[in-house]
């Protein structure tokens, strides 16, 4: 093998260990969530334990996979000159966390998106979703057909190049659709505005965050071929799609306080991925992602609602999957 032990063995080992990190952190994520919101709908709550699932699952075989060849491969060249299944599997577990999260996100701007043009942008946005699982079902398939790490690289631009190109589009899809959203729901109260630009950083950050690991490890891929740094970066990709999710879903908490600060009638708050809560039945009205008084609140010097008709918007519990 033309790399050094360092470049190969030793770089899957140092990005294993950064996975378990990260992966420590995602527990806790999952853990706080079950423990502040114990109200969520049981579709969420599923898509929740689904996912950490499959993240756990991914550690399962990444380990595996780092135990075969520092382990029970030790001292046999032969066997570190292929994949083993497990390597490929847990990339395979990625793939599948990734495209779960991002239709997540893409059911919620189909729900968010008006009503001219609904189908049109979810339906863009889903398809580059869509390319995104395939290209990477195809690239997958091809490590397990090639095996050799030697052969790997015959697979750079038929497969892990667009596969890493949709990743990268979707993500950016996804962000600009939540931005765009977002500001169309800009007011004149400043809080809302303060709470909108939150949620636009908090959308932005995420798209930066796995799109330039996404770059990077398509990068390395194509220069340095015989290396396994594509292999730690892969590891730790996954979890942070999953992170994503989980810190959008906690941070709930957060944005009600905020609306709480306000002091207005019928504040809604809301995450990135929803911003119509679920408003009681008997309010005709259209919930915004915080829906200020009217004209005649406290601001206006009318009478102040009482508490039932505040609780009525209730500030995330509430989010339907």
């Amino acid at each position: 093998m033309a790399s050094s032990i360092g470049d190969t063995y030793g770089a899957m080992l140092v990005g294993a260990l950064m996975t378990m990190s990260v992966y420590g952190i995602t527990t806790l994520q999952a853990y706080f969530y079950f423990l502040y919101y114990p109200k969520d709908s049981p579709g969420l709550k599923l898509l929740v334990t689904f996912i950490w699932t499959l993240d756990t699952l991914h550690v399962v075989f990444m380990c595996h996979a780092i135990y075969y060849y520092l382990v029970t491969s030790f001292g046999n060249s032969k066997a570190l000159l292929d994949g083993t299944w497990s390597i490929y599997a847990s990339m395979t577990v990625n793939i599948f966390m990734a495209f779960v999260i991002q239709c997540f996100y893409v059911k919620h701007i189909h729900l968010l998106s008006p009503r001219r043009i609904k189908w049109w942008l979810s339906s863009a946005i889903a398809l580059f979703v869509l390319a995104h699982f395939c290209f990477g079902i195809d690239t997958v398939t091809q490590f397990f057909i090639k095996k050799s790490f030697g052969r790997l690289s015959e697979a750079t631009y038929n497969g892990a190049l667009p596969f890493a190109t949709t990743a990268i589009l979707s993500d950016i899809l996804i962000a600009v659709a939540l931005c765009v959203l977002l500001g169309s729901n800009r007011s004149e109260f400043e809080d809302t505005n303060n709470l909108i630009n939150r949620l636009i950083v908090f959308a932005i950050n995420r798209c930066i965050l796995t799109s330039a690991v996404a770059v990077v490890e398509v990068i390395v891929f194509i220069c340095r071929p015989h290396s396994f740094y594509t292999f730690a970066i892969d590891f730790i990709i996954g979890k942070l799609y999953t992170n994503s999710l989980l810190a959008t879903l906690n941070s709930r908490q957060s944005f009600r306080g905020m609306g709480k600060d306000t002091k207005v009638s019928g504040t809604v708050v809301s995450t990135e991925f929803k911003l119509s809560s679920v408003v009681s039945t008997t309010d005709p009205r259209p919930a915004n992602i915080v829906r200020m008084g009217s004209r005649e609140s406290t601001a206006e010097g009318g009478p102040r609602p009482s508490d039932a008709d505040s609780s009525k918007y209730y500030a995330g519990d509430d989010l339907k999957f």
